[in-house]
């Protein structure tokens, strides 16, 4: 068997669990009691299980899809059936023949073609005279409007009386048929079989008999002839579907149990929600409190704004001053400067008369020197030595001068 296509959110597998597959399987097993021995054609049979449920009790099925791989998944997962044959088609060019089929099946298909009155002539077309059309389409006042809801993968949704016009053109018989998936209660005897059918509705605790049951389908099952004598006669009745694992059931305590486990998050939600109040309250405060010293820090900084215009005029003014007393220094300089020039030239002026008197006192000094030697020789000569000495100096150099 080969891997299944990816479930793109439209196109049913049968993998798939819950409603989908409740109402998918149930459509397909009605099909195949309705089928039994003829010819049938499935168009848009998708993934192939429903063609391969058919072609257990019908003479031959063919499948028809618009996708090249889920054709070919088609081929390979239920080649085993010999009566089986998968074709990729579009749905409003059908590569058959006149009159080909005994049954056509086309379920939860209309709705994705823009060209719907083309894909009913197609139908028709391939169909033998006595031949039915066995197709389904959802509700749309049920299956959007009541619910608001918008499928992207559908293209034109019809409600009951369009359905019934566009089917009308070319079968003018047709047997109405209702699905939806609903919740009941069974009640049945055990191990004998079910002589009748008994409906039991409560309406606001009035529990009433009823022959059918009372709610709106969420799909239309349209079973169609151009033949009446070919609709089948065994439609009158209640059909329903199950399953022996119960799934929907599973489904629903899964679910039952996720709402649980939501309820419970729900009320952790809350008493965070109600710790982040208190949280945000005490968080308000200490906003209101930071706001209040930023009010505080404003009108200080507005005070120091001020005090620093005042400091800047202040330094302005002395800036101001200070440029007028260094021009009259300046000026000061200039004149002490014109004044050191003077002193220097007075300076060299007083190093020469300096070194010129320093000249003058060395000869006074020597002058002195020369008076204080001139005075002792005076002082001498007028001694009474000097002029008994002076005839021995006279013979004396008289002498030598002989000599």
């Amino acid at each position: 068997m080969s891997q299944s296509p990816s479930f793109t959110g439209e196109r049913f597998l049968p993998e798939c669990s819950g409603e989908i597959w409740y109402e998918h399987w149930h459509r397909y097993a009605l099909a195949r009691q309705l089928s039994q021995h003829c010819t049938v054609l499935d168009v848009a049979c998708g993934e192939g299980y429903g063609a391969a449920m058919v072609a257990e009790t019908a003479y031959k099925v063919v499948g028809v899809d618009l996708s090249v791989d889920v054709i070919q998944h088609a081929k390979n997962n239920y080649r085993h059936h010999a009566n089986l044959q998968f074709v990729t088609a579009t749905c409003e060019c059908l590569p058959f023949s006149d009159a080909s089929f005994d049954c056509a099946i086309s379920f939860e298909t209309i709705e994705h073609i823009e060209k719907q009155k083309e894909f009913i002539s197609e139908l028709t077309r391939v169909l033998r005279p006595n031949g039915i059309l066995i197709l389904s389409s959802p509700n749309k006042h049920l299956y959007s409007d009541a619910h608001d809801y918008h499928n992207e993968f559908h293209v034109r949704e019809l409600y009951r009386n369009e359905l019934e016009e566009l089917l009308h053109v070319t079968f003018p018989h047709i047997f109405w048929l209702g699905q939806k998936l609903l919740f009941h209660s069974a009640i049945w005897p055990e191990n004998q079989a079910c002589a009748t059918t008994e409906y039991l509705v409560s309406d606001d605790r009035q529990v009433t008999v009823v022959n059918h049951p009372s709610v709106e389908p969420m799909y239309y099952i349209a079973v169609c002839s151009r033949n009446p004598s070919m609709l089948p006669t065994a439609l009158n009745k209640l059909s329903l579907f199950s399953d022996s694992a119960e799934m929907v059931y599973q489904d629903y305590a899964k679910q039952t149990r996720r709402v649980m486990e939501l309820d419970q998050l729900l009320k952790d939600r809350e008493y965070l929600i109600a710790e982040r109040d208190n949280l945000l309250s005490l968080r308000t405060q200490q906003m209101e409190e930071s706001e209040h010293l930023i009010a505080e820090r404003d009108n200080f900084l507005l005070l120091r704004t001020q005090q620093m215009e005042e400091r800047e005029h202040l330094i302005a003014e002395r800036d101001a001053l200070l440029d007028m007393r260094t021009e009259q220094l300046n000026e000061y300089i200039e004149q002490l400067n014109g004044r050191t020039e003077q002193l220097n030239e007075r300076t060299e002026e007083i190093v020469k008369l300096n070194a010129l008197l320093t000249l003058r006192n060395e000869q006074i000094a020597e002058h002195e020197r020369l008076n204080v030697a001139l005075n002792q020789q005076i002082d001498y000569r007028a001694s009474l030595v000097w002029w008994l000495k002076s005839p021995l100096r006279f013979i004396t150099r008289a002498i030598r001068g002989n000599s």
